[in-house]
């Protein structure tokens, strides 16, 4: 049997990952949704800061399925080895984070009054985050986009759904991390069975590690920019405030996520050095979604919060299209920078680095004394990256991006 035309499998593969896409980021914004009703708005805040600071971490895990994707994609003889390769260092990664997580679960549990074994579990859960990532990683770089979407929803859901359970029968935060850190355990298994069941490496090659670390940084200094927002809100916003800036950030997240997709599909297309065309398209697509998302929220905001958070947070209707804008701006971003960051432009790091230091300063000496003013600061802080990340795709040739994936 013939394969199908390049444009038949990519219409497929964008059908296929974004359905699952939707279901697992889905599930993630079921599980805030819930734990909003569940939890008071106090303790929603304090979710609302772990969730943000597992976010931040778990960029580790997108890091190990980008630079994963783009060693198998490219891998030819020795495709075996690359994917052993892929599993060994998540695993001793993974090991890394959760001894990591016991030390530092005393002092940030201090900083943002959040329980101590909901810090320590849920950051033990990005360690299975991390291995599961490395199986998406492998299914993404051999375009096997089945394989990747069921993936994608057994990490997606499991983590949803133990957050769930514990968010139910604990009704805490802490049951949230413990149901979440067994989810997580539950979704990597099912995947590693899934895409390369035995696939191991006794050592890693020279030069990955190295690889390795430059994707992480890019990443979590990108994923901090994006998160550090409701972070901040904790510090300076009253709970309740905080809570109720949780609530928009879920909206900000969605909007952040939901072209995801697009770039995990088109990711293989510009592992060929001449990828301006499909940068461009990828960059196209994602403006056309956050424009709908954004004027949907702006037309319809109270109805979109009331979905989120329920009856409490519909004061923050009229601002809900800020934090659309903001998530959206934040998705070009990550088209358009990741094509700099993979090509090891420094400037671009650079470009972020400023762009996080001039959020925090701002909001830390000026605009913290609302909702309003944070997002505001947001807005103008993400919607300035963009312009910068359209000024240096135009000014430097075409590189080989970074593949965005979701784990929050």
């Amino acid at each position: 049997m013939s394969s199908p035309p390049p444009r038949t499998a990519l219409a497929k593969g964008l059908v296929l990952v974004g359905a699952a896409t939707m279901i697992g980021n889905g599930a993630a914004y079921l599980l805030s949704m819930i734990a909003a009703r569940v939890l008071s708005p106090a303790d929603f805040g304090a979710l609302g800061a772990l969730l943000g600071l597992l976010v931040i971490i778990s960029t580790i895990g997108i890091a190990t399925q980008a630079m994963t994707a783009r060693r198998v994609a490219v891998a030819t003889s020795d495709r075996d080895q690359a994917e052993g390769e892929a599993i060994r260092l998540s695993v001793l990664v993974a090991a890394a984070i959760m001894v990591g997580g016991l030390l530092a679960a005393w002092p940030v549990s201090a900083v943002f009054q959040i329980p101590v074994i909901a810090v320590a579990t849920g950051i033990g859960s990005i360690g299975f985050v991390v291995v599961g990532s490395a199986t998406m990683g492998i299914a993404q770089g051999r375009e096997e986009h089945v394989r990747l979407s069921w993936a994608f929803i057994a990490n997606g859901v499991g983590r949803a759904l133990g957050g769930i359970v514990g968010v139910v029968v604990l009704q805490s935060v802490t049951g949230v991390g413990i149901g979440v850190l067994a989810g997580c355990a539950i979704g990597a298994f099912v995947s590693y069975r899934l895409i390369c069941p035995g696939r191991w490496a006794p050592a890693i090659s020279v030069g990955v590690m190295a690889e390795f670390g430059h994707v992480v940084h890019a990443l979590v200094v990108l994923f901090t920019l994006t998160n550090v927002d409701v972070l901040l809100a904790r510090i300076f916003l009253t709970e309740d405030q905080s809570g109720e800036y949780s609530v928009g950030v879920l909206l900000a997240k969605i909007a952040f996520f939901l072209p995801n997709a697009i770039i995990i599909v088109l990711f293989p297309k510009m592992t060929g050095g001449r990828s301006s065309r499909t940068v461009y398209i990828a960059t196209g697509l994602t403006a056309v979604v956050g424009l709908v998302i954004t004027g949907f929220s702006w037309l319809f905001g109270d109805l979109v919060i009331r979905v989120l958070g329920g009856a409490q947070y519909t004061e923050l209707g009229s601002e809900a299209w800020l934090f659309a804008l903001e998530g959206s701006a934040f998705a070009l971003v990550q088209v358009l920078l990741y094509a700099r960051l993979a090509t090891q432009d420094r400037r671009a790091v650079a470009a972020v680095w400023a762009a996080l230091a001039a959020l925090v300063v701002v909001v830390s000496l000026w605009r913290h004394d609302s909702v309003v003013e944070i997002v505001t600061t947001v807005v103008v802080v993400s919607l300035g990256l963009t312009v910068v990340g359209l000024i240096m795709d135009r000014r430097h040739s075409p590189g080989v991006p970074i593949p965005v994936e979701s784990a929050e």
